[in-house]
């Protein structure tokens, strides 16, 4: 009896605290003469399913709304926050939960959510999830703000899949809308270097190595944002190196090294600068006159 004397303060105190921790934001679908109120389970080409909050369920066709108001799922929340940290094997794990169960949902965090997952599979090797979801985003969300990350995407899965010629006339493709402007905008600088190292890349692979310092130049030049700018110098350099300009590959060199330290390609360009100065090394002592 003790013991079931202490248990019930125990219970009360327990539902108390549900009581007051905050419920579940309530999703509101609208069409022109009916709103749905509830939680929206997924979304397909039929429409909106919605587990109405006075019980059953419903779809409203997606042509009919007029206004969503739809929470995002906790994994969703996480995801995106993962991907913004640069924790992209949690933006993946919890992006791909449910990404696919909301396609085509007018809101902000399904769009970004999509193309955050699209990145973070593509960087992981999924290359038939990224291709999905890219693809999926632009045909759902075409006028979207980060449709060129999408489009960017594809080209890279292309590149990444060693499909050098189909990858270099996406990026060409891209590349049309920086070319025609001086000076993009600062939320498009990254895009533009992308595409310009992604140029670079496929030039190397067929073997052009003149085109590919000019893709890595329009970087250097142009469009000087991490990580891409550490990366064009570093492969500038090895294109410069090949071609004897060694002191113009060592300048870039010296640049990542000194001011990128942190960069992936910063250790890579401490050796390349060894081989190059041993190289020097090499060509003043043939270069001196044998004493007889």
């Amino acid at each position: 009896m003790r013991q079931q004397g202490l248990l019930v303060p125990v219970l009360v105190a327990a539902g108390l605290m549900l009581s007051s921790m905050p419920a579940w934001p309530e999703d509101v679908v609208v069409t022109k003469s009916q709103t749905f109120r509830g939680r929206v389970v997924s979304v397909d080409a039929a429409g909106i399913r919605v587990q109405l909050a006075q019980g059953g369920e419903v779809t409203v066709p997606r042509a009919g709304v007029v206004q969503l108001t739809v929470a995002p799922p906790p994994s969703v929340v996480r995801g995106i926050a993962a991907y913004e940290k640069g924790d992209l094997r949690d933006a993946q794990l919890n992006l791909g939960k449910v990404m696919m169960q909301y396609l085509g949902l007018d809101t902000e965090w399904a769009a970004k959510g999509m193309v955050y997952f699209g990145r973070a599979s593509l960087r992981a090797g999924d290359y038939d999830k990224a291709d999905k979801a890219f693809k999926a985003f632009l045909q759902t969300y075409p006028e979207h703000p980060l449709s060129m990350s999408a489009s960017v995407g594809l080209a890279e899965i292309e590149l990444a899949m060693k499909n050098y010629a189909p990858a270099l006339a996406k990026f060409q493709e891209l590349a049309q809308l920086y070319d025609k402007q001086l000076k993009p905008a600062k939320d498009q600088l990254a895009y533009a270097a992308e595409i310009y190292i992604g140029i670079g890349q496929c030039q190397e692979a067929l073997a052009r190595p003149a085109d590919a310092l000019d893709g890595y130049l329009h970087v250097i030049g142009l469009y000087p944002v991490e990580p891409f700018y550490s990366e064009a110098l570093y492969r500038g350099a090895g294109l410069l190196a090949a071609s004897n300009q060694n002191a113009k590959a060592e300048g870039m060199l010296n640049e990542l090294i000194e001011n990128y330290p942190a960069s992936p390609f910063a250790a890579k360009a401490i050796e390349m600068r060894k081989t190059l100065g041993a190289r020097r090394a090499d060509q003043e002592a043939a270069a001196k006159p044998v004493k007889p």
